[in-house]
């Protein structure tokens, strides 16, 4: 016999006859018996991290404290010279050691022998969930150092780098230096001051290759047409002539990485020799520690920082 049945047919004979009432909301089940969870769990959305696609990492051994490389600057003249001339110039080399200090990074997660208990009742991983949280910690830090380091101890980024290049954005017919008040021409005017000014200063040698705008500049110049006759923004037109800049992208930290808050563009060349970070340990969990119920798992890495070593390769452009 079926007893949900009888037990239905009951309570609807009690109702029928009176001795037993019911509110027309109410029902003989349970709302968590008419509930359907969904199985997948929704993770709360973070900013992409994009730091490590656009510096480059240089090796490095673990274990080491500090790293270093040498700049070399060549001094070199020469002059016309006479068959008896005892005054030729002199040429000479000089070397500069820069060093950088690799620091660690942590984070941790607990869980107690309960939590164990529960999550094998729900059939879930939980130390890898936990885990999981771990590494996004350390990314998003590492993430969030790869664009303007930290000033506590002395790091830079890729957005605050020293000795760099520095556009001066002009204003356009309108009176303002933002691209929302300015023509497709004149963007294009500013795209390429920002493109070439490493090739200006560095007189030829050397180049900047690749652009990182902030998201709605990026937007702008990626969807406004290059002229009221053509169906190619200003974007493609842009990639399509310019000598130096190959790729542009955008990057939400560019949105507020200039002096005072404002909007920066950034041109560089994404190569080691140009710039890099060090990184000599990655993401690493270290054995959970037993403290009275709860178990304790320690999690870190090492960092050391971005360094440009030609920061002529960099130019900042702010306020567009």
């Amino acid at each position: 016999m079926d007893m949900g049945k009888t037990q239905k047919r009951y309570f609807d004979a009690l109702v029928r006859s009176g001795h037993f009432r019911r509110d027309a909301s109410e029902t003989i089940y349970l709302s968590r018996q008419l509930l359907e969870m969904e199985t997948t769990i929704y993770k709360e959305v973070f900013p992409a991290l994009r730091g490590r696609e656009f510096v480059p990492k240089s090796p490095m051994a673990q274990g080491a404290k500090f790293f270093g490389y040498r700049e070399q600057t060549e001094y070199a003249s020469a002059k016309i010279i006479s068959d008896m001339a005892d005054d030729l110039p002199s040429v000479n080399v000089s070397r500069t050691e820069v060093q950088g200090r690799v620091y660690p990074l942590g984070d941790s997660f607990h869980y107690s022998l309960q939590d164990l208990s529960h999550a094998a009742y729900a059939g879930e991983s939980l130390d890898t969930t936990l885990a999981s949280a771990a590494r996004l910690g350390i990314e998003q830090k590492i993430d969030q150092l790869l664009q303007v380091g930290d000033s506590a101890y002395s790091m830079l980024g890729l957005l605050n780098q020293t000795s760099t290049n520095t556009y001066v954005v002009p204003n356009g017919a309108l009176g303002s230096p933002l691209w929302t008040q300015k023509t497709s021409d004149e963007i294009l005017l500013d795209l390429n001051g920002i493109a070439k000014a490493a090739y200006v200063t560095t007189k030829g040698a050397d180049m900047s290759t690749k652009m990182l705008l902030p998201l709605d500049s990026y937007e702008l110049i990626s969807t406004k047409p290059r002229s009221s006759t053509s169906d190619t923004t200003v974007l493609e037109f842009f990639l399509g002539t310019s000598r130096f800049v190959k790729s542009v992208e955008p990057w939400w930290p560019c949105d507020t990485a200039g002096a005072g808050g404002v909007k920066r563009a950034v041109a560089y060349r994404p190569e080691v020799d140009a710039i890099f970070y060090k990184m000599p340990r990655e993401f690493e969990m270290l054995p959970a520690e037993p403290r009275n119920l709860t178990f304790v798992v320690n999690c870190w890495a090492e960092y050391g920082g971005v360094h440009a070593r030609k920061p002529k390769t960099i130019t900042y452009a702010d306020g567009i």
